[in-house]
């Protein structure tokens, strides 16, 4: 079973949220802490509830960066991996550190544009009151 779950973990004074992002497809798992604003989680929800609107569609939340004088690095993106619909879920990440802190990670989850509809619906709704986990899954595309 493939699945995203999402926990916040704290929050800053001025709205921004740590998160807790664990993810599993049949064959790989991560998991990955990050630091972003709600609004582009909103707003990454938002796409994945019109996804596709075209063939060469992506959505993407993507936090920090793959410059080395940055923390960490993670990155969502949903896309079709062919025009009848299958699709995937990738997740990137990187934290920057002196082993054992420092971990990378990089894999694919399959779905369908409705798997990933339903995710961003999910999300939406879930962020009015965070205050538990969200977990969405789903079956291989």
């Amino acid at each position: 079973m493939n699945f995203l779950e999402l926990t916040v973990l704290s929050t800053d004074d001025d709205g921004m949220v740590q998160l807790g992002v664990r993810a599993a497809s049949s064959t790989h798992a991560a998991y990955h802490e990050t630091h972003l604003y709600p609004d582009s989680l909103a707003s990454f929800g938002e796409e994945l509830k019109g996804f596709p609107r075209a063939v060469d569609t992506e959505v993407v939340l993507e936090c920090g960066s793959k410059d080395p004088k940055w923390h960490d690095y993670f990155r969502m993106r949903v896309f079709l991996l062919k025009a009848t619909g299958r699709s995937a879920l990738e997740l990137e990440s990187e934290v920057r550190g002196t082993p054992p802190v420092r971990a990378e990670s990089h894999f694919f989850i399959p779905g369908m544009p409705a798997d990933f509809n339903r995710l961003g619906s999910g999300l939406v709704a879930w962020l009015a009151n965070p205050s538990d986990p969200f977990r969405v899954e789903w079956r291989n595309g």
